[in-house]
């Protein structure tokens, strides 16, 4: 199923589609797509995916290299490779049918990095600059003035 959207600054139509990206996760073994969606949308390192998912480091990075190659697969990559083509600048836009499939593995629990201060799962999925730059540390700028505060807060031991 195919969803447009029109977007209001460029006028340019967006398609929405990864629908299709959807039903080839689902075709593969969940552990291999679930690496490959840790790696790819929360830069999760194969020492989180092994230890989330319970195997070995080799095996984590084992899950995302057959995830990517059952992705590259002819009988996969044209259909997505026309999603690609579709899409703007080949940038993958996270629908509906995307976060339910995330939601229902629960990975945004699994995977989501959390505030330094608050330890609260900081939002990850949708920002066009997410992996621009250094990775964020706290989740507003409330808990980064409150995590400063901390660390200057003059210790017991200094007399201070």
């Amino acid at each position: 199923m195919t969803q447009h959207r029109r977007s209001t600054a460029a006028g340019r139509l967006w398609v929405e589609r990864t629908d299709l990206l959807v039903e080839v996760l689902r075709t593969m073994k969940r552990n291999y797509a679930v690496a490959f969606l840790a790696r790819i949308l929360y830069g999760a390192s194969y020492e989180l995916i092994a230890e989330k998912l319970r195997v070995s480091e080799g095996e984590a990075a084992v899950f995302c290299r057959i995830a990517a190659s059952s992705l590259r697969h002819p009988s996969r990559s044209q259909r997505l490779r026309e999603v690609l083509d579709d899409s703007d600048e080949g940038a993958l836009i996270v629908d509906r049918g995307l976060r339910d499939l995330i939601r229902s593995w629960n990975l945004e629990e699994m995977f989501a990095s959390l505030c330094r201060q608050c330890e609260q799962p900081m939002e990850t999925v949708g920002s066009v600059y997410e992996n621009v730059g250094r990775p964020r540390r706290y989740c507003s700028n409330a808990c980064r003035q409150r995590a400063y505060r901390v660390r200057k807060r003059p210790s017991p031991m200094h007399g201070g």
